[in-house]
């Protein structure tokens, strides 16, 4: 048996298997880059948010109880 038989023998295992796994290897690539680049957007969004309050005057305290407030409302 020469090897073009034996991988035309063995094409759909090979396939499925390189496609399970590679498909797998790509989800969690994936989801992790989009979660970091999630989390990243809500730092920016926090650090702008803490900025433009600086700028208005709030005290510290006002700030924590502000940013708190909106991290127990979810995205």
């Amino acid at each position: 048996m020469s090897i073009e038989e034996a991988v035309a023998k063995d094409l759909v295992a090979v396939l499925f298997v390189t496609f399970l796994f590679g498909g797998l290897a790509l989800w969690l690539i994936v989801a992790t880059v989009t979660e970091q680049w999630r989390k990243l957007r809500v730092a920016d969004r926090n650090a702008a948010l803490k900025q433009s309050m600086v700028e208005r005057g709030y005290r510290a305290d006002e700030i924590v109880r502000v940013l708190n407030v909106a991290s127990n409302d979810g995205p």
